[in-house]
């Protein structure tokens, strides 16, 4: 079957999966664009005899200007079709997608009779709500009602739906989404690309981390982050010098950073750039604990997967997340880590000193998240889920 699988922001699991169905005697073209910003997968020996990878190229997403924003994911729409044109897949994977772009690739589908799968990871229209509402509550309603139509019009005419949580069950029921096409399979973090390593290593000696504790932030830092949490919790640290924060993002995400920071250096803070994927393990490796954060109304739309890839490297967590969201559930029910209530500092700072102080602890629970991750995340447990309705979609 000839599969395309289009995860525009260009995380590593997403392509674990193309790699697996392709394994599987499958022939897909997995899309994805470099100009979205955030941390991507290696695509090192990018394509084989069933595997095409292929980079929308664009220019680089203004995330911070909304009208630029709204043209160019509007033309990435037509740029994602034109590869679909090309291609001519029996079935479509489409998700991490502005609505713009995910509602022409719907369209499409449905206009060639190729059955299309929305894999559902965020509630966008109820983000853009959340952040924009911060600048003008009128302008948050209106673009809220406008996306909204959006989404629900892509939901609506998608073959399929995956979600990555029951949580987006009851605005799908709300919105009037059929039930019965709906599944749910949860994100994974890549676990046969993140060996649990040594925690001292040639990354960690590189930049000065074997004699600190390190708090490590890795991936996307955007606005619906907590920013100011990892900046309040630095500043708050500062008098321990044994403690260090580490934390590795794109250029975006530092300058939001620094700007938070209000021109104040902290010299507990470390700023690296993403890291590229063969150094990943090892950035991760070189942490004490990570710190996962979102803001509290984000927890309603948003599952902040990049705790996943903290799972597989076998370390424990600091969860500055809504505590009904599904990484703080399981954290707390697996004993995986610290959840702590989204925007407070006091909480954050005695987490990481109850972890700095109590090794056997820290240990624990870094186990218990490698065993999870053990558990739930190998490939193939999750390419028969989608396998399965793949075949589903095709037969009907």
């Amino acid at each position: 079957m000839r599969i395309a699988v289009h995860d525009y922001a260009g995380f590593s699991f997403p392509l674990e999966l193309s790699r697996e169905l392709s394994k599987r005697g499958h022939s897909v073209l997995h899309l994805f664009s470099e100009a979205s910003g955030g941390p991507k997968a290696s695509c090192n020996n990018r394509n084989s005899q069933r595997l095409q990878i292929v980079n929308i190229d664009t220019d680089s997403v203004e995330k911070d200007d909304f009208l630029k924003r709204w043209l160019q994911e509007r033309r990435y729409g037509a740029l994602a079709i034109k590869e679909l044109n090309r291609w001519q897949p029996d079935v479509i994977i489409s998700g991490n997608t502005p609505l713009e772009a995910q509602k022409k690739i719907i369209r499409w589908a449905g206009n060639h009779s190729v059955p299309s799968i929305f894999w559902l990871h965020d509630l966008l229209s109820i983000a853009a709500r959340s952040v924009i509402s911060n600048i003008s509550r009128s302008l948050g309603c209106f673009v809220y009602n406008y996306m909204n139509k959006i989404e629900i019009y892509a939901l609506q005419h998608a073959d399929r739906i995956v979600s990555i949580t029951e949580d987006f069950i009851p605005f799908l029921n709300q919105w009037n989404i059929d039930p019965s096409k709906v599944s749910v399979i949860p994100n994974w973090g890549p676990i046969e690309q993140i060996p649990v390593l040594p925690r001292n290593n040639q990354f960690s000696e590189r930049n000065g981390l074997n004699e600190k504790f390190v708090i490590l932030y890795c991936g996307t830092l955007g606005k619906k982050q907590g920013i100011q949490l990892i900046a309040d919790t630095a500043a708050g640290l500062i008098d321990d010098n044994e403690i260090i924060f580490v934390v590795a993002t794109d250029d975006r995400g530092h300058r939001l950073l620094n700007d938070q920071l209000a021109g104040k250096t902290l010299s507990n803070l470390i700023q690296l750039p993403l890291q590229p994927s063969h150094l990943y393990p090892f950035l991760l490796a070189s942490s004490d604990v990570t710190l996962v954060t979102i803001e509290a109304s984000a927890g309603t739309y948003c599952v902040p997967s990049k705790l996943w890839s903290a799972y597989c490297a076998q370390k424990a967590s600091v969860v500055a997340v809504d505590r009904g969201n599904l990484c703080a559930r399981i954290t707390e029910a697996i004993h995986a880590g610290i959840v702590v209530t989204p925007g407070s500092v006091e909480e954050c700072i005695s987490a990481v000193r109850k972890l700095k102080k109590n090794r056997t602890l820290r240990i624990n629970m870094g186990k218990n998240a490698r065993d999870y991750a053990e558990r739930h995340f190998p490939i193939s447990r999750v390419a028969d889920s989608f396998e399965a309705i793949i075949h589903q979609v095709a037969v009907n």
